[in-house]
């Protein structure tokens, strides 16, 4: 019986070493995205496409700008990156930035994108406009369906780990479940 065992534990072992491989760096999902407004509760479909992550160690010089230059020069330095697109309901905008992170079960994606600010925010100078980023924070399991957060007016800062993390302006963050893989 043992020798039956051991064989089969080494086995199983490999299959998961071998089916870990690298992270990955590009991929099509889907998901309902929920977020509250000041009319009620909106949900709509969603669609993320990443076509070139970042890994969080690629993200150094972007902390530091963070650090140094704030949300602007966070926003002018990532504006364009050319990352990947966001589906919502029938509107279409540009990812800025993917930065992907492993998981015990799967993979973290942080999606960046600057957000169009609106005239009122602009002509009055309101708070929101240190909130110049959209952010997706998307979870997506070796197995099953995921979850994830929407930040939609969202101030980015580091934390004394150097984690990077999006505060929500007025209000709570969204919701996205049902995170699937499409390819």
């Amino acid at each position: 019986m043992k020798t039956i065992v051991r064989p089969v534990l080494l086995l199983l072992v490999a299959v998961c070493v071998a089916g870990a491989g690298p992270v990955p760096k590009k991929g099509e999902f889907s998901a309902t995205a929920r977020v509250e407004t000041y009319t009620g509760t909106r949900s709509m479909g969603f669609t993320l496409v990443v076509t070139n992550a970042m890994s969080m160690e690629d993200t150094a010089p972007l902390k530091e700008i963070l650090a140094k230059g704030g949300q602007q020069a966070l926003l002018n330095a990532i504006r364009g990156g050319g990352r990947g697109k966001i589906s919502l309901g029938s509107f279409e905008y540009p990812v800025d930035l993917v930065v992907v992170e492993p998981q015990s079960d799967g993979v973290r994606y942080y999606v960046v994108t600057g957000r169009s600010l609106q005239y009122e925010e602009v002509n009055e100078g309101r708070d929101s406009m240190d909130h110049p980023f959209s952010v997706f924070v998307v979870n997506v399991p070796g197995f099953g369906t995921g979850d994830g957060r929407i930040y939609t007016k969202a101030a980015l800062s580091i934390d004394e780990e150097g984690h990077v993390r999006a505060e929500q302006f007025g209000g709570q963050p969204g919701t996205l479940k049902d995170v699937k893989r499409l390819k």
